[in-house]
């Protein structure tokens, strides 16, 4: 028994990996069970489908992926705003590449494959719950309902490197948290001055 429950999961574990290096539309039967090195007939002994074995796969690796974006559960009432901004952002950059890979290939097959539609929102619900934290303990006077933006920015810096990896990829995302931490928690009065301002072409004597 123990030997089966070791496959099975030695072949959870290398979808995830396949998935990352080729895409959903990439990862066959023989991919997985190479990488997992088990023979091509054991997938099929425990899963009915290439489909099946994947939407698990990645199912159990995004609950995986919500549990380690969870703040420490001794932290979650009393953790400063900058402090909640630097958890977020070194997990979101610490993440290495073929995982990272893997879960944008979660959020983009979400759409369209029902089995993948809990296991992404769980994940981004993770994601907004540590945003939330941080607003509550800044005190925002509009609440929590601008969470979604910081997990649209965390996610954005995470594809951003992808495409291009930079050093100081983690203290950019970090500075950009906190500023959106800061236009949070503006009193009504100066949030409507800036957003006036904002909108404002400066004039020339401004620019002097």
């Amino acid at each position: 028994m123990a030997r089966r429950s070791q496959r099975r999961d030695a072949l959870l574990a290398a979808a995830v990996e396949v998935v990352g290096e080729r895409g959903v539309a990439g990862t066959t039967h023989r991919a997985v069970t190479e990488r997992a090195e088990v023979p091509l007939a054991t997938a099929s002994y425990y899963f009915s489908s290439i489909d099946e074995l994947i939407a698990e796969a990645l199912t159990a690796f995004v609950r995986q992926r919500a549990e380690e974006m969870a703040l420490p559960g001794d932290r979650v009432d009393e953790a400063p705003p900058a402090e909640v901004a630097e958890w977020y952002a070194n997990q979101v950059m610490g993440l290495e590449k073929g995982k990272r890979l893997a879960f944008y290939e979660v959020l983009l097959n979400a759409a369209r494959t029902p089995e993948l539609q809990d296991a992404a929102r769980n994940a981004l619900r993770s994601y907004q719950d540590w945003a939330v934290a941080g607003l509550n303990a800044a005190g925002a006077p509009r609440g929590t309902s601008g969470a979604r933006a910081f997990v649209a920015l965390g996610l954005g810096f995470g594809l951003l490197h992808l495409v291009e990896e930079r050093d100081s990829d983690t203290d950019e995302l970090f500075a950009a948290l906190r500023d959106l931490f800061i236009g949070s928690i503006l009193d009504p009065d100066e949030h409507t001055a800036w957003t006036q301002r904002l909108a404002t072409h400066p004039s020339a004597s401004d620019q002097d």
